[in-house]
């Protein structure tokens, strides 16, 4: 896929991410679809640039604390880009977390329906087996024992 095609579609996609959140949660809101818009550009733009740096740098942290310091990055880079934004609020250090655990939920919905990514996996063999209806009392084991 070319890369302006890919760039297009993550930027559509973070957008219908976003108006997802914004109708799931009150502490996220859009004055107007340009701020919505322009948010969800800003957004996908950190996203591919700043995002893995930002990871790389922290990376002695989030292995300290097993991955827990994840949201909080991705809630500080999500209150960066509504401070950046006009038309764009979030009520909050601890809303912003929350609204980025929402988005990295929604976006991963989103981006499974839109065929973005695929999910691989393996669901193992069923054994059907047909099972008569009588039903037979189990042996005491005392029955079992040989005489």
């Amino acid at each position: 896929m070319l890369p302006l095609k890919r760039f297009f579609l993550l930027w559509l996609s973070t957008a219908l991410t976003l108006w997802i959140v914004d109708g799931l949660l009150d502490g996220l809101s859009f004055s107007d679809p340009e701020s919505l818009l322009l948010a969800s550009l800003v957004l996908a733009v950190f996203n591919l640039t700043l995002k893995p740096l930002l990871l790389l740098i922290a990376l002695p942290l989030t292995l300290f604390s097993f991955g827990l310091a994840l949201p909080l990055f991705n809630g500080l880079v999500l209150l960066g880009v509504a401070k950046m934004v006009p038309g764009f609020q979030i009520a909050g250090f601890w809303m912003g977390v929350l609204c980025a655990l929402a988005i990295s939920l929604v976006g991963a919905l989103v981006s499974m329906a839109t065929g973005q990514v695929r999910v691989w996996g393996r669901v193992g063999r069923l054994d059907h087996r047909v099972i008569d209806g009588e039903f037979k009392e189990k042996k005491s084991d005392q029955d079992q024992l040989p005489r």
